[in-house]
């Protein structure tokens, strides 16, 4: 099998940081340039994610120049943003891993969880937490996201053709992203007063926008709706699609501390880099792919840590998830315990096999939880 990650050596030195971070694997012995608190972690999310809000606003606001490139650059920002605050930094709160503190992780949680307009803390951890993670439970029929794509019409034993077809019924669906948005909405309904509460004067400024704001309806589509609301549930689908080998047959001579390693792969985002001679069109063909595909893959989906979502679940309390991929790849240079590490190149292809998967299995109904 080729080392992907070692083709991409045929660059400069200097910019191997960079290609850690686009791909999301580090080389043998790499370390990191620097390492974020989980203040500096948090500020470059909110940076994100309000400079998206902002850019958005103001390009929509006033329709100047090149206010649909503006509009575009900022739906990236916001998106990557709202993704980073749910996926990372809610994610590792619900592990007490995030700020250190009980208190202060709860807090930040809420916190991210009313920005992103996502459902509240309470109910993510009763999902991702309570759930997902146990043993009993993990990549089961009866585990949350395999219920989440069974009531989207994905079923196994279905065959992999049929499986793409209703992935991209699900994608162009209104009805798919109206759900998503009213099952977030009632969860922050259901929350405690103060969630209520805030939850209110967020939602409520971007709905009173269109009352006194320049094009304050556009506004409110445009770069509030569109972003925060159906790119972060189209972002949901996709990640959730390919997260893990879903109903995957399980191998319990791994036991009880590995037992979710097996049926979850690195999710890399790149290709290999064409070799000297190849010519031009090789060369053409992988800048498209990066730049057309594997780099927003990176910035809109497989955000954060998410490229070596595996490692986490070796070590859910690991102390390392700021810099995720050279911890991960640390591991393998010291003869990591457990099955071997298995990495998927391509956010499509990490999709693609659970599709293959599923269409191996027999035919039979998932239970509603």
């Amino acid at each position: 099998m080729e080392d992907v990650r070692a083709t991409y050596l045929r660059f400069p030195s200097w910019t191997q940081h960079f290609w850690t971070w686009q791909t999301g694997k580090a080389l043998p012995g790499q370390r990191p340039l620097l390492r974020h608190t989980w203040a500096s972690y948090l500020a470059v999310t909110l940076t994100l994610f309000f400079a998206g809000l902002a850019v958005s606003t103001v390009a929509v606001a006033t329709t100047h120049g090149f206010w649909v490139l503006a509009l575009l650059a900022g739906w990236v920002l916001t998106v990557t943003g709202a993704r980073m605050m749910v996926l990372v930094i809610a994610h590792q709160a619900l592990h007490r891993r995030f700020s250190g503190r009980p208190s202060g992780d709860r807090f930040w949680g809420e916190a991210v969880t009313v920005l992103s307009v996502f459902h509240t803390f309470r109910d993510f951890k009763e999902e991702h937490f309570d759930n997902h993670h146990r043993r009993e439970v993990f990549a089961t029929e009866v585990d949350p996201p395999v219920q989440f794509l069974a009531d989207l019409g994905f079923r196994p034993g279905m065959t992999r053709a049929r499986l793409w077809r209703r992935a991209w019924l699900v994608f162009l669906s209104p009805v798919f992203y109206w759900k998503g948005f009213a099952g977030r909405v009632v969860s922050n309904l259901r929350g405690g007063l103060v969630r209520r509460v805030l939850f209110a004067l967020w939602f409520g400024w971007w709905l009173s926008l269109p009352f006194w704001f320049p094009n304050g309806l556009l506004v409110l589509l445009l770069a509030f709706a569109v972003p925060v609301i159906a790119f972060a549930q189209l972002s949901a689908l996709l990640d959730r699609l390919g997260e893990h080998e879903w109903l995957a047959p399980r191998n319990p001579e791994f036991g009880h501390r590995f037992y979710t390693a097996a049926n979850t792969s690195a999710r890399f985002c790149g290709g290999p880099v064409p070799a000297k001679g190849d010519g031009v069109w090789a060369w053409i063909r992988w800048t498209a792919l990066t730049l057309g595909y594997h780099l927003p893959s990176r910035l809109l989906v497989i955000v954060g840590d998410l490229p070596n979502h595996d490692y986490h679940h070796r070590y859910p309390a690991t102390p390392d998830w700021t810099i995720a991929a050279y911890a991960r790849q640390r591991d393998i240079d010291n003869g990591p315990e457990g099955p071997p590490y298995q990495e998927v190149w391509g956010m499509g292809q990490a999709i693609d096999r659970v599709f293959r998967t599923w269409e191996e299995l027999p035919a039979h109904a998932v239970p509603r939880g």
